[in-house]
């Protein structure tokens, strides 16, 4: 074989087609969103609605995608093979560039996924269900997660205000053994102590039990005026109907797991009217451009019947997420996470131009202004560590359909979540 030495005009031109090439493929090649959902398992019920709301927020991204780079999506179920194994398959098989729902597991393999960040710059850690984390984790380069909603705990303390609100003292917990619950447990005990409420129990419970009748009966005799239930939504439809079916009338609170409708499809309507009440603590919209936006847009979509209720929680704090985490990339003009991180604050606050949906903020940005979007959920102001303010209401199945009956307020829940 004979080799041939090529002249500094040829390599000159040579690099710069090679540029040429380069810049084009680099702007079609997709931005890999990797989401942990759930098809199977204690949250299989999401399934259908985690994927729909992603692939509405996606589509509406991509009409005019950050870099030029349009989002792909792999929907990765983790409620049989569990989260760790999920996280490794879409690292390792898929190479996403963003890694969208770490979780309650999140503990099991971060040591793995941080050395990961450290040598890739990837991947991004946007997080719906981030709540659950450490809230002194996330928010710079070196772990990029960013939560889509407060802290889990949030929740909870905006539970025991409404019942504060209500008159109601003698307060039980029921909990499930899941790190979330546990936490919004506990964070739900200091917040009715700083509340003057009595704590008269706290009973722990398994998510497999088919019957929570023992459990019923053990709380009856502790004489509460309310029962704070934090379980996902087929645990705490069981709860409800056991307790309801033993002749109990009880003030119950639940979670924003309770949003989904296998909670009152295990119920039951009647064990609901029986109760004296039945509410659930969630993240709530707020009245704006931002609002009108999204719910006339998810109502003319394709994926409108999978996502349902616009004013569920969930698909507000999907939809937040990732219109601030395609903006954050325009801005950075990367997937680097450094820079990334840095974006995300950028965008979300300060004296730049609001903005209140994505076309308006990838323009914006595209005329070299800065922005400060304000979503459906509000402002969406980020701290230190990733976590973001929210704003709370108290929620209602009535007819099949979720009602908001009160907001809380804001300032107090945080001031209780301390």
């Amino acid at each position: 074989m004979i080799f041939k030495s090529v002249g500094k005009p040829a390599l000159a031109c040579m690099a710069a087609i090679a540029i040429t090439l380069a810049a084009p493929v680099l702007a079609e090649r997709p931005v890999k969103v990797g989401h942990l959902t759930h098809h199977t398992g204690q949250y299989g019920g999401f399934g259908d609605f985690f994927d729909g709301i992603t692939d509405f927020t996606v589509n509406v991204i991509n009409e005019s995608p950050p870099m030029d780079r349009p989002f792909t999506v792999i929907h990765e179920d983790i409620g049989t093979i569990g989260e760790t194994r999920g996280v490794r398959r879409l690292l390792n098989v898929e190479k996403v560039d963003i890694l969208l729902n770490v979780s309650h597991q999140y503990d099991q393999y971060r040591e793995m996924l941080l050395r990961r960040i450290k040598h890739l710059k990837k991947p991004l850690l946007p997080s719906v269900h981030g709540g659950s984390i450490d809230p002194e984790l996330g928010g710079v380069g070196t772990e990029p997660l960013f939560r889509g909603s407060p802290m889990d705990t949030a929740q909870s303390s905006a539970a025991l205000l409404h019942l504060s609100e209500s008159g109601k003292r003698r307060i039980v917990f029921i909990s499930t053994t899941l790190k979330g619950h546990q936490q919004q447990r506990d964070a739900g005990k200091k917040a009715a102590e700083k509340l003057g409420l009595t704590i008269v129990g706290s009973v722990d419970i398994q998510p497999t039990w088919t019957d929570y009748t023992s459990v019923v009966k053990k709380v009856a005799r502790m004489k509460p005026d309310a029962v704070v239930v934090l379980s996902a939504p087929y645990n705490g439809g069981l709860l409800v109907r056991n307790a309801a079916d033993a002749g109990f009338s009880w003030t119950i609170v639940g979670t924003s797991e309770w949003q989904e409708i296998d909670f009152v499809k295990t119920a039951g309507e009647s064990a609901l009217a029986f109760h004296e009440s039945v509410v659930l603590s969630a993240y709530a919209h707020v009245e704006s451009p931002a609002w009108e936006f999204y719910q006339k847009a998810v109502r003319a979509s394709p994926q409108a019947e999978k996502i349902g209720d616009v004013a569920n929680s969930y698909a507000m704090q999907y939809y937040d997420l990732l219109v601030l985490t395609a903006l954050a990339i325009e801005k950075s003009g990367s997937v680097d996470s450094d820079k990334w991180s840095t974006a995300m604050h950028a965008v979300s606050k300060g004296k730049g131009q609001v903005v209140h949906n994505y076309a308006q903020g990838i323009t914006a940005l595209r005329a070299g202004k800065e922005i400060n979007y304000n979503g459906v959920t509000g402002s969406m102001e980020y701290s230190k560590t990733g976590v973001v303010s929210g704003h709370f209401g108290i929620f209602s199945w009535s007819d099949g359909q979720l009602k908001r009956i009160s907001v809380a307020d804001g300032d107090r829940v945080a001031e209780l979540n301390q």
